[in-house]
C-alpha cells in the first residue's frame, strides 16, 4: 500500500543523503520503494540541487494546497460565482442556494472560506462557531401555577398534521421588541413590532391579528410577557399552552425561526430605527424561501394550501 512521504521521512532521507547513501540504499534503510524516494527528490529538491527536509515539506504543502485549483467549480466559473454571491443573504443559507444550483453547499462554504472571506458576513452564522448557552434559573412566578401544560395540546399540534398551531416568543432589543409566531406544520412566520416586551403590548398585538392568523392554538414559554394568557384566550378564542421551564427545545420550531431573525436583528438591536414595514419585508423573505424540511417548498405556499384545504 502506498503511503505519502511525511515530515519524519524527509528528515531521515536528508540525513541519509548527507551520509553518502544512494537512493536505493536509503530506500532499503527506510523501508520505502526506490520509486517513492525518486519522486520525492524530483519534486522537492531545491534549485541548487540540495535536499532539505524543511524546504521539501514546504514545497509539498504548497503543491498539495494548489493541487485541485484547476478542478474547483466556483473559482473557475465566474457566472456561477456571481450567481451565488447575488443570492447570499443571512436568511438564505448556502444549502438553499445549493438546491437550485449544481454544486453542494459544502462547496459553497469552502469557496467562501478559501477565496471570498469577505462574504462571511452574509452567512447564517456570519462565519462564527455556535457557542453553548449556559442554563439560567428563572424566578418563581405565581401566574404560572395554573397554566395549561404543553402535554395537553391537541393531536394536530403534536403531530404537525394541521396548520394554525403556533409557537410564540419575543425577541428583545433596545427601544422595543418583536413578537414572533411560527406555525408548526408550515413554518409560516409572523412577526410584530411591539414598543416593549411587556404583557400589554403582546396581548394587544395578538388580539389585533386574530382574524389573519387562523390560529388553533398558541404555545409559549413562561416569560412574563405572556402572563395575560387568560385574556389572550378570550380575545383570540384560541387555547394557550406553555412549555416546561427551561425547556426551549419544546418550542424548537419557533426557536429556530428566532435564530434566523436574529441574523437581521441581532442582540441589542435598536428597534426605534425600524417600522413594521421593515419587519414585514424580512418576514416576507423568510416565508418565500424554500425549506428543506418542507421538501423544498416555501412556508407561504404550504400555509395557504393547507388553509384552503381545511
Amino acid at each position: 500500500m502506498y503511503h505519502h512521504i511525511k515530515r519524519d521521512d524527509r528528515v531521515a532521507l536528508a540525513i541519509l543523503l548527507r551520509q553518502g547513501y544512494s537512493q536505493a540504499a536509503a530506500a532499503r534503510a527506510m523501508g520505502k520503494h526506490p520509486s517513492s524516494l525518486s519522486r520525492e527528490l524530483t519534486r522537492n529538491t531545491r534549485e541548487k540541487g540540495s535536499y532539505h527536509a524543511r524546504s521539501a515539506t514546504m514545497y509539498a504543502r504548497e503543491r498539495r494546497k494548489n493541487a485541485k485549483v484547476a478542478y474547483r467549480k466556483i473559482e473557475n466559473d465566474a457566472v456561477l460565482a456571481a450567481r451565488i454571491e447575488t443570492r447570499l443573504h443571512p436568511l438564505v443559507s448556502p444549502e438553499v442556494i445549493a438546491h437550485d444550483t449544481w454544486v453542494s453547499y459544502e462547496t459553497i462554504y469552502g469557496w467562501i472560506h478559501r477565496s471570498r472571506p469577505d462574504l462571511k458576513a452574509l452567512l447564517p452564522q456570519r462565519g462564527k462557531k455556535r457557542r453553548r448557552y449556559g442554563s439560567k434559573r428563572e424566578a418563581k412566578q405565581g401566574w404560572t401555577r395554573d397554566v395549561r401544560s404543553i402535554e395537553a395540546r391537541p393531536v394536530g399540534a403534536m403531530r404537525r398534521s394541521r396548520v394554525g398551531h403556533f409557537e410564540g416568543d419575543t425577541i428583545r432589543g433596545r427601544n422595543g421588541a418583536l413578537l414572533t409566531l411560527t406555525d408548526r406544520k408550515s413554518r409560516f412566520e409572523v412577526a410584530v413590532r411591539v414598543p416593549n416586551g411587556g404583557c400589554d403590548p403582546v396581548y394587544a398585538a395578538l388580539t389585533e391579528r386574530r382574524e389573519n392568523l387562523h390560529a388553533r392554538s398558541f404555545t409559549f414559554d413562561r416569560g412574563s410577557e405572556f402572563s395575560l394568557w387568560r385574556m389572550i384566550e378570550r380575545g383570540t378564542d384560541t387555547r394557550v399552552y406553555f412549555a416546561h421551564p427551561r425547556a426551549p427545545w419544546q418550542r424548537g420550531t419557533n426557536e429556530n425561526s428566532n435564530q434566523r431573525l436574529r441574523r437581521v436583528f441581532p442582540k441589542r438591536f435598536d428597534f426605534a430605527t425600524i417600522i413594521q414595514r421593515d419587519v414585514d419585508a424580512v418576514v416576507w423573505l423568510m416565508n418565500h424561501t424554500k425549506r428543506k424540511c418542507l421538501n423544498w417548498r416555501t412556508p407561504c405556499r404550504m400555509f395557504r394550501r393547507c388553509c384552503a384545504s381545511s
